[in-house]
């Protein structure tokens, strides 16, 4: 039984890391929201944050119509699960291009997915993306 629960949480953190990476692909709102939860709880970047998919789903759609690229480089990521909970931290390298071509100097993020299991599917119930305050810092995670 011990292995089959391994082989289950195994599976469930492909999922959950697929999940992830699916969404580091976007550029729309519905693309971004298409694994939340229908109450997921969202604290962006920029000074917002949301509850629930439609207040979400209209940010992402605002902040993409403005950019003519945006690509992301997931330099580290981890999963933990504990039962119907499941948790994917990753540092993300987020490179944008705007509209009239003005290529962003690369942007380092920290990222934070909660999932929970809903009727057998992962859903987001909660994202967190933040930035460091202060500058040079290069992604790097400090181990003990």
């Amino acid at each position: 039984m011990m292995e089959n629960n391994f082989m289950n949480t195994e599976k469930d953190k492909e999922i959950l890391i697929s999940i992830v990476e699916e969404m580091s692909k976007s550029m729309t709102g519905a693309q971004s929201t298409k694994h939340w939860a229908d109450n997921a709880v969202w604290f962006d970047i920029a000074p917002f944050a949301s509850k629930g998919i439609k207040p979400a789903y209209e940010e992402f759609d605002k902040a993409f119509s403005q950019l003519k690229s945006f690509k992301v480089d997931i330099m580290q990521m981890d999963t933990i699960i504990n039962g119907d909970i499941g948790v994917v931290w990753s540092v993300q390298s987020w490179n944008l291009v705007t509209k009239d071509g003005t290529v962003r100097p690369p942007m380092l993020v920290r990222q934070t997915n909660c999932f929970e299991k809903q009727n057998g599917q992962w859903k987001v119930i909660h994202e967190h993306s933040s930035m460091p305050i202060s500058s040079g810092w290069n992604g790097e995670i400090v181990t003990g």
